[in-house]
């Protein structure tokens, strides 16, 4: 009973924000979208996460309110985006992968692209994106409680399951790098001139315990890496040197969460000392093992089984691309999904486990370059623009993190955080054009002509 009480409340509000809050919705498809929320609808040809996105799409261009700015499609970042898209599809197509799946995948991707950048303008600034980010943190966190309180392991019981229908399964991985990212971008945000985004030192903690728990070692290493960053740049910054010092604080306070999780999670969640374990050898023996064997230490080798196999994965990929490869497929690339559908993976199943080779064999260099190019003129026009923005760090953290894992730089979130960017660039040359129509001296009305 209380579970349909649920779903009819949940259906309510969604109407009522469809008709009147539409940024409401936008939070909630972009909340999905990051963190991979998605069922299948009884009778429905789309599933939950598309026909969201389809009504709000409709109730967008519908919408008479104009928005400032020039239209997405004008802006550079759209044109690379189209132009990848049209390429990926193409290529896959002439090697025989293309599928209605793939087409809607990416057709999807430009949707998020879209409404990223109508939302940014249309607000001002990324504020749905931020809610957005910090609900989909605390919706893994949650996930990966869940889950363990569950008595579950590595393999993720999603809270929404129990009231809709299972649509994936989801490996711990993805919820600490989820979690890293709603940290970093929370850390970037926090140093920019925001005066509104002092709970960020509160929520941090709390994204930094959704690391941990989802043993994602290379989401903790990159977090480490880039706050180390973000931190001594604040330091060094008179206008940020007072929020740098209490972010030195929220970091020893994140330590000291460290210490007692383990203990919290024995003692009030009853969790068995057996998870415990593997927990404490997938974020310290493994590393530890590794460091030692690069020293030319000795070390524990059944330490390495993990980080062992994503080693070999990455070789395997590189003499593919190097080896197994035409030199026109090395060109052209081999299409979406190839490097699985060809069984080039480690016994057959995993993929490459590094995305940049990854995007080298399904899109070859060509591909890859209009993607590298798409990328570099976000990179140029921040930096030429000395413009500090959470969401660059963001795609930092994410061309960092696929070194060891997959598709996740031309995933539905790359494309909705390339579109807020899209927009915060062109909002930044609206301000300051609006602050030079403003500066202008006013002309005596006796030189005015008549």
């Amino acid at each position: 009973m209380f579970k349909y009480i649920i779903i009819l409340a949940a259906g309510a509000w969604f109407l009522y924000s469809l008709f009147y809050k539409t940024h409401w919705i936008a939070v909630l498809l972009f909340t999905c979208v990051i963190a991979d929320i998605n069922f299948d609808l009884p009778g429905s040809p789309l599933n939950f996460r598309s026909l969201v996105a389809f009504l709000l799409f409709v109730k967008v261009i519908t919408d008479q309110t104009k928005v400032p700015g020039p239209s997405f499609i004008s802006t550079p970042y759209a044109k690379y985006a189209f132009i990848f898209v049209a390429y990926a599809l193409g290529i896959t197509y002439l090697n025989d992968l293309l599928n209605a799946g793939i087409v809607k995948e990416y057709l999807f991707a430009l949707l998020c692209a879209y409404l990223g950048y109508y939302y940014y303008m249309k607000e001002g600034s990324y504020k749905v994106f931020r809610l957005s980010i910090i609900i989909a943190g605390f919706s893994c966190l949650g996930d990966l409680a869940w889950t363990y309180v569950q008595g579950g392991g590595l393999w993720i019981q999603r809270i929404y399951f129990s009231f809709t229908p299972a649509f994936a399964i989801f490996n711990h991985n993805f919820f600490g790098y989820i979690c890293s990212l709603a940290f970093v971008f929370l850390l970037a945000d926090y140093l920019t001139d925001n005066a509104n985004n002092k709970s960020n030192l509160l929520l941090m903690p709390c994204m930094f315990m959704g690391v941990l728990l989802s043993t994602s070692r290379s989401s903790l290493l990159i977090l480490i890496i880039i706050s180390v960053v973000l931190i001594a740049k604040g330091m060094a910054s008179k206008k940020n040197g007072k929020k740098a010092y209490k972010l030195v604080m929220v970091t020893i306070s994140c330590l000291v969460l460290t210490l007692f999780l383990f203990q919290m999670l024995t003692s009030v969640f009853h969790v068995s000392s057996e998870f415990l374990e593997q927990i404490t050898a997938r974020l310290i023996d493994e590393p530890v093992a590794v460091i030692n064997r690069a020293m030319g230490n000795s070390f524990k080798a059944e330490s390495l089984d993990s980080m062992d196999w994503r080693a070999e994965a990455s070789q395997i990929a590189y003499d593919t691309y190097v080896g197994k490869l035409e030199a026109s497929e090395q060109m052209f690339g081999i299409g979406h999904e190839g490097f699985l559908a060809r069984n080039y993976g480690y016994e057959g199943v995993y993929d490459a486990h590094n995305g940049v080779l990854l995007m080298l064999i399904e899109f070859g260099v060509v591909g890859s370059a209009i993607y590298l190019f798409m990328l570099l003129g976000f990179f140029t026009k921040f930096w030429s623009l000395k413009l500090f923005s959470p969401l660059l760090v963001c795609m930092i953290f994410i061309i960092m993190y696929i070194t060891s894992h997959n598709r996740e730089i031309i995933s539905f979130f790359v494309f909705l955080i390339g579109g807020t960017m899209a927009a915060q660039l062109k909002y930044y040359y609206l301000d300051e054009t609006e602050v030079a129509t403003d500066e202008l001296p006013e002309i005596p009305n006796e030189f005015q002509q008549t």
